[in-house]
């Protein structure tokens, strides 16, 4: 009987040992996750402001640059642990199953987290947002549904030109390639290409709209420069829909 009792005493012995590190790993993982939620919550919070401010300020005055620059100025400003932030796709002012003055950004982040286990060290987060701007006066068409607003179709990206053209066109199009593409100027433009002297381009701010030629170009222009002539942007095609899209300026 003593050696039967020896036997089941050294048996929660070897139970603690096996458990009690699990047990406190696992604590610590869920007590790393917590910082990394609350970024991700923090960002889509200063995300939704922002466009909710956005599509206020639509009823005063038109500015399509306005909100990717405001994003992330505020993003940067609110999380200091963050490495990364690029708008994705972003759309301004559009129409889609009926409802007009839509305006629609994606986001892109990635962000640092110190953790004791070395755990989620790097995050990558994805998010969209999609909000009706105030344009002063009622929708006469019946509701979409939640599902229906939702629904995920096929889609690509096909290139336009919003001030001149009437037709959308591939990547290798002759007319895309040789015409210059508007972009949003960030960091990684100011170190691909130089500004042009002609239009002043160097007193551009982050997240303003300049244009470059892909192609053949070294230097960002301003819309003023007078190297500019048609510039084209990049949409998403859905299915075998297109949709309206606004000039960006």
């Amino acid at each position: 009987m003593l050696w039967l009792k020896n036997t089941k005493k050294g048996s929660y012995i070897v139970e603690s040992v096996i458990v009690i590190p699990i047990f406190i790993m696992a604590v610590v993982m869920l007590m790393s996750i917590i910082p990394i939620i609350a970024t991700c919550e923090n960002v889509n919070y200063a995300v939704a402001d922002e466009t909710h401010l956005e599509c206020i300020k639509t009823a005063f005055r038109k500015n399509p640059a306005a909100l990717p620059a405001a994003v992330k100025h505020r993003i940067y400003k609110e999380n200091q642990n963050l490495n990364t932030y690029q708008t994705s796709f972003y759309r301004y002012l559009y129409t889609a199953k009926g409802i007009d003055h839509l305006i629609s950004l994606d986001f892109h982040v990635n962000f640092q987290e110190k953790n004791p286990l070395g755990l989620f060290s790097s995050v990558t987060y994805n998010g969209k947002i999609t909000a009706r701007a105030f344009s002063g006066h009622l929708q006469k068409e019946a509701p979409a549904e939640k599902k229906e607003f939702e629904e995920e179709k096929e889609s690509h990206i096909v290139y336009i030109f919003p001030e001149w053209g009437k037709r959308y066109h591939n990547r290798s199009c002759t007319y895309v390639k040789s015409n210059c593409q508007m972009v949003y100027l960030s960091q990684d433009t100011k170190k691909k290409y130089t500004p042009c002297k002609l239009c002043e381009a160097k007193d551009a701010l982050v997240g303003s709209p300049v244009f470059c030629f892909r192609a053949s170009g070294e230097v960002y222009h301003l819309s003023g420069c007078r190297t500019i002539d048609k510039y084209y942007i990049e949409i998403e095609k859905r299915g075998s829909r297109e949709e309206r899209v606004y000039p960006l300026l």
